[in-house]
């Protein structure tokens, strides 16, 4: 016969029973050989190292920074997202412990800031902010901050720094400065204008004498002086006036093309030298504004073009409309202004200085008059500028569709 399958034969050696077989799970483990385990401690040693490598660069930071804050002259503090103080440098105490202060931030005239308007509030909300406050120290006296926040890139932990400057002298210098120029603008006025009323009249009889040709040119040139003293005092009592938020528009619907044909037809009559081109569509361009005030920026941008162009090259005048704005240009071809002064340009009392000439009289007032009033206006006013290729400025306004609109 032949032989019994696998299976059977099986059976019959053991019984008639199967033998049971091991699982993955129930073979026995194999132990690690001694690469492997020398492979796995140099692995941790090496993980180990690193931790403390960085562990000591994260202290040598931390150091870092502590010697750069207490190095800061200005007030710094970091607070969470609830306005909590998480951290602060040696000048914030000195600020709070050493003067004596409250810290309850009030504004210019003394009252309280609103809880949600301090800078913990708006720093904690993860505001960029700029703002002034005073506060009231123990033995009366207040002090002026500037306060500057923004938020720390924290991955979501909603922590923001800020910075804390005591501008408590230049507030007073500023304010003094602000109260000798509206003061010497109102004791100025009166005087000029008796002044140019005789000379007017001294300028009219020597006309009509004809027989004095230096009295007659000496008066027409104290005349000028006085009319251009006069003109300074005006930019002073302009200045006071936007100061102390006392300068008032008469503003109406108002057509800008004309306008701005009118003045450029009056400067066209400045002592010769340059020409004036004007580029200006048929299309009206509506505003709300005040057409003196309006008129007063044109002119001062022309007479600033004139002043530092040289004689016999071209100012390019531009009116047209941009979107929802209309665009007024005023261009010249002088030397231009270098990079490093375009950001003082409209400050108060700035001069552009050129080292063939380092000084075109006036006060420097006139560029920040023009960027008061046109924001008053709801606009802006920009400069581009390339130093031999001259500037051109530009005049923002906001159009209204209709003339009644």
């Amino acid at each position: 016969m032949g032989a019994p399958p696998r299976g059977e034969q099986g059976d019959a050696r053991g019984g008639g029973q199967e033998r049971p077989q091991a699982s993955p799970s129930e073979s026995t483990p194999v132990a690690p050989s001694p690469a492997e385990l020398r492979d796995v401690n140099e692995q941790l040693l090496i993980a180990g190292l690193r931790e403390q490598e960085l562990a000591a660069a994260l202290e040598v930071e931390r150091a870092q920074l502590a010697v750069i804050l207490a190095g800061i002259g200005d007030a710094v503090l970091v607070v969470d997202g609830t306005g909590a103080t998480v951290r602060t440098n040696a000048a914030y105490e000195r600020m709070v412990s050493g003067a004596g202060l409250f810290l309850a931030p009030e504004d210019a005239r003394g009252r309280p800031l609103p809880s949600d308007e301090t800078p913990w509030a708006r720093a904690a909300r993860g505001e960029t902010f700029s703002l002034e406050f005073t506060l009231t120290a123990a033995d009366g006296s207040r002090h002026w901050f500037e306060a500057n926040g923004q938020p720390l890139p924290d991955q979501g932990a909603g922590r923001a720094v800020v910075v804390i400057r005591d501008i408590t002298l230049s507030s007073q210098h500023r304010r003094l400065q602000d109260e000798f120029l509206s003061l010497a603008s109102h004791e100025l006025r009166t005087p000029l204008t008796s002044i140019q009323g005789y000379l007017d009249l001294l300028l009219l009889r020597a006309h009509r004498a004809s027989d004095d040709e230096r009295l007659v040119r000496y008066a027409t040139q104290a005349l000028g002086q006085v009319k251009r003293l006069a003109a300074l005092v005006r930019d002073l009592t302009d200045v006071a006036r936007l100061q102390s938020g006392k300068l008032t528009l008469d503003r109406v619907p108002l057509d800008l093309v004309p306008l701005v044909a009118r003045v450029v037809e009056t400067a066209r009559d400045l002592p010769p030298g340059h020409t004036i081109g004007l580029a200006a569509g048929a299309t009206p361009l509506w505003v709300h504004g005040d057409a003196g005030r309006l008129e007063q920026v044109l002119f001062n941008l022309l007479t600033n073009a004139i002043t530092h162009a040289p004689s016999k090259t071209p100012i390019d005048v531009r009116i047209r409309r941009v979107g929802g704005d209309s665009a007024l240009d005023v261009q010249d071809h002088g030397p231009g202004i270098a990079a490093d002064q375009l950001p003082h340009l409209f400050s108060r009392f700035y001069q552009v200085a050129h080292a063939d000439r380092p000084s075109q009289g006036g006060l420097g007032l006139g560029l920040f008059i023009c960027q008061e009033l046109v924001a008053a206006h709801g606009g802006r006013i920009a400069v581009v500028s390339t130093e031999g290729e001259g500037a051109t400025f530009t005049v923002w306004l906001p159009l209204r569709d209709t003339e009644g609109g």
